[in-house]
C-alpha cells in the first residue's frame, strides 16, 4: 500500500472515529436546524474542556465537516499522540469554513469572543487565549505551534493600585498568513495580505497591505508582496 492510499485509510477511519461525538456536540451547541447537517467534526482525540459557551455558525450554506476540530497533521507531528483542546466558555463566531489542527489548543474565556472569517486554518500543536477578543479574517491560515493570547494571563499593578496591562483585542484581515511558532501578542492588528515570518513575535499595529513582517519585534522586510492562494 503506498503513502497517499495509506492516507486516505487513516483519514476515513478518523471521520469514523469521530462521529459519536460530533453528533453529540452538534446537537449540545447548536440550533436543530443546523445541528440535523453535522456542520461540527470533532476529532476523537480531542478534550472537551467546557462548552458553557455558545458556538455560532453564520455560514450560507451548512454542510458536514464545515468546522473541523483537531485534523489537520503535519511531518512532525502524530495524530495518535497529539491531543486537541477545546474550552468554550464565551462566544465562537464562524463565518465559514474553519480547520483546526492535531494537538491545538483554543480556550475562550467568559468575557471573551472570537470571531473567525471563511477558509481558516489554525494549525497542529497552535495555541489560542482569548479573554477578550481575537479575529481572525478571511482566508487566514497559521501553521503549526504559533500562539495567539490577547492577554498576559497575569495583573500588573502600578504605584497607585492601577491595572497597567490590560487585556487588548487582536485583529487579523483576510488573506494573512503566519509562519510556524509564530507569536502574536494583545494588541495586535494586521491588515489583509500579512505575511507573517518564521519564529516572528509580533505586536502593534501594522496597517500597510501586502508586506512581510519579521523578526523580535516584527517589522515590515518586505512590501508589495502577498501569500498566492491556492
Amino acid at each position: 500500500m503506498n503513502e497517499r492510499h495509506r492516507k486516505k485509510r487513516l483519514d476515513a477511519l478518523r471521520f469514523v472515529l469521530a462521529i459519536p461525538r460530533s453528533i453529540w456536540y452538534n446537537f449540545k451547541l447548536l440550533p436543530f436546524q443546523q445541528a440535523r447537517k453535522l456542520p461540527l467534526l470533532i476529532s476523537h482525540r480531542t478534550r472537551i474542556v467546557d462548552t458553557s459557551g455558545r458556538l455560532e455558525l453564520n455560514a450560507e450554506q451548512l454542510r458536514i465537516g464545515l468546522v473541523k476540530i483537531g485534523f489537520v497533521t503535519y511531518q512532525g507531528s502524530d495524530f495518535r499522540y497529539d491531543r486537541t483542546r477545546l474550552d468554550l466558555r464565551g462566544k465562537l463566531i464562524v463565518e465559514g469554513e474553519l480547520t483546526t489542527g492535531a494537538g491545538s489548543s483554543i480556550t475562550i474565556t467568559e468575557s471573551g469572543t472570537m470571531t473567525v472569517g471563511d477558509h481558516c486554518n489554525i494549525g497542529p500543536k497552535s495555541l489560542v487565549i482569548c479573554n477578550r477578543q481575537i479575529t481572525f479574517g478571511d482566508r487566514v491560515r497559521a501553521s503549526w505551534c504559533c500562539t495567539f493570547m490577547d492577554t498576559d494571563q497575569h495583573n500588573l499593578v502600578d504605584d497607585g493600585g492601577q491595572l497597567s496591562n490590560p487585556d487588548r483585542p487582536i485583529v487579523m484581515g483576510d488573506n494573512v498568513w503566519i509562519g510556524c511558532h509564530t507569536i502574536v501578542t494583545k494588541g495586535t492588528q494586521l491588515a489583509s495580505c500579512t505575511t507573517v515570518g518564521a519564529g516572528a513575535v509580533v505586536h502593534g499595529r501594522h496597517e500597510e497591505m501586502c508586506t512581510v513582517l519579521a523578526g523580535n519585534p516584527a517589522e515590515v522586510v518586505r512590501r508589495g508582496v502577498k501569500r498566492q492562494i491556492n
